[in-house]
């Protein structure tokens, strides 16, 4: 079986590259809808942070949601791990400062005022999830607030996990449960002669349960103060303790 940490970092490699092959295609194909549960979440975190208070836009992507934090008066500094799609935020938001980094390498110290962190976490793996978290609470301001959004295990609207957990183990793939593989997806693709849409390549997810995501958060020194489920995600809103 492979090593999982030099699995991992393929899967890290991978995602980061079929980002940066999409991101030409971002504000014309990709990322265009604001659906209900994501804004009525993303107001719930602008009227809990500071007015002007300075906002890390974490895994911001082409910075699809930067433009309503600065419509807010906030001042934004944006970081991601695809700097094709890093080139596309900058387009848009030429005034805003952005800088590759992973989530993994975040280490800023009482930095922000606020943070969000939106459909991003889904790629991040078991072993980094609660240290992500960590840092964001060390990125944060004494009483700064996150807002991220976590697939979850509870509700997977498209596929079985415990399927996709068995066939990555018959394939050799050091998975854990609530991952699903990019391996397992292309799989069921060619089993199925499905021929994948442009941008629609396979990318490994993990789908943790609530309960942990909320041990993590408290073990983190964050809060919860607002939680929800929808749009195929959970939504926390948190504050530093």
């Amino acid at each position: 079986m492979m090593e999982r940490a030099e699995w991992l970092k393929q899967a890290q490699s991978k995602a980061e590259r079929l980002y940066d092959q999409v991101s030409p295609q971002y504000w014309v194909k990709f990322g265009l809808s604001e659906d209900e549960t994501h804004q009525r979440y993303f107001q719930k975190f602008l009227k809990r942070v500071i007015p002007g208070g300075t906002i890390l836009s974490a895994a911001c992507g082409a910075g699809r949601y930067d433009g309503l934090l600065l419509d807010a008066g906030h001042p934004v500094f944006g970081i991601d791990q695809s700097a094709g799609m890093l080139r596309r935020a900058k387009e848009h938001f030429p005034k805003v400062r952005y800088q590759k980094m992973a989530l993994q390498k975040m280490h800023f110290r009482e930095t922000f005022d606020g943070i969000i962190c939106m459909d991003a976490m889904e790629h991040i793996c078991p072993e980094d999830y609660p240290g992500i978290l960590r840092s964001f609470q060390e990125a944060l301001k004494p009483g700064g607030v996150l807002y991220f959004t976590a697939d979850r295990e509870e509700e997977p609207d498209d596929f079985d996990l415990q399927a996709y957990y068995e066939q990555g183990r018959a394939m050799g793939l050091p998975v854990v449960f609530g991952e699903v593989a990019e391996e397992v997806i292309s799989k069921r693709k060619m089993e199925k002669l499905e021929v994948p849409e442009e941008g629609a390549d396979p990318v490994y997810h993990y789908y943790p349960p609530l309960a942990k995501v909320r041990e993590w958060i408290d073990q983190a020194g964050l809060a919860i103060e607002e939680e929800g489920a929808g749009s195929g995600f959970h939504h926390f809103v948190v504050r530093k303790r």
